[in-house]
C-alpha cells in the first residue's frame, strides 16, 4: 500500500494485478490505499465534469 502523504490525479497509473486493474502511484509504484483511492475517484469524476451520485 502507498503511504505517500498526497497523491494527485496525474500521479496515478493503472497496472494489472493478476486479472484485476489497480490504481498505483507512479513515484513509489505501490497500490493506492482506500483513502487515496476514494480521493482519486472523486478528483477523476470532478475533472470529467460528472456529479457524484
Amino acid at each position: 500500500m502507498c503511504n505517500c502523504s498526497n497523491v494527485h490525479l496525474y500521479e496515478v497509473e493503472f497496472k494489472l494485478d493478476d486479472m484485476i486493474v489497480v490504481p498505483t502511484h507512479k513515484n513509489c509504484g505501490n497500490t493506492l490505499n482506500e483513502k487515496q483511492g476514494e480521493k482519486f475517484r472523486k478528483d477523476l469524476l470532478k475533472s470529467w465534469g460528472m456529479n457524484e451520485k
